[in-house]
């Protein structure tokens, strides 16, 4: 991610990145959001919604990321601290980052080259190589259900 939109983060939301200057013996969040910036406003939404939650629920136990990083095609929310529902939160926006572009934040599908995996628009897809994985076993997300025909 661009150094101006993760720092964006870091200023916005100080206590889901506290660990962001520590050393990488402590912490991996230190190398930053090792994602695209098509996922920036997910991350960006998905750390308002647990700010404001902490905020509001003084009970819940103090949060923050340990690594944020591209993995397998989808986003990966790694953290300490929280509850369920700051895990939710993390949880959901790991599984929209397969329907949106890691590079362009557009609509896009998980597509592989045969030995990698990125979630990219159609365009961006075509431009690098990746076709459209089709039919993966466990993706409750799957846009066309099969059919017997």
């Amino acid at each position: 991610m661009k150094d101006e939109l993760e720092n964006k983060l870091v200023k916005e939301f100080p206590e889901l990145f506290q660990d962001h200057d520590k050393p990488p013996t402590e912490t991996l969040i230190c190398f930053g959001c090792e994602c695209s910036d098509g996922w920036f406003d997910l991350i960006y939404t998905a750390c308002s919604v647990i700010q404001n939650h902490i905020k509001y629920r003084p009970e819940c136990p103090p949060f923050r990321f340990s690594q944020i990083k591209e993995k397998f095609g989808g986003l990966r929310l790694y953290s300490y601290g929280g509850d369920e529902f700051t895990h939710g939160v993390c949880n959901m926006a790991e599984a929209m980052s397969y329907r949106i572009c890691e590079v362009t934040g557009e609509r896009g599908q998980l597509c592989s080259t045969g030995f990698w995996l990125r979630t990219l628009s159609p365009e961006q897809a075509e431009k690098n190589g990746y076709t459209p994985v089709k039919n993966r076993k466990g993706d409750e997300l799957e846009n066309e259900p099969e059919t017997d025909k």
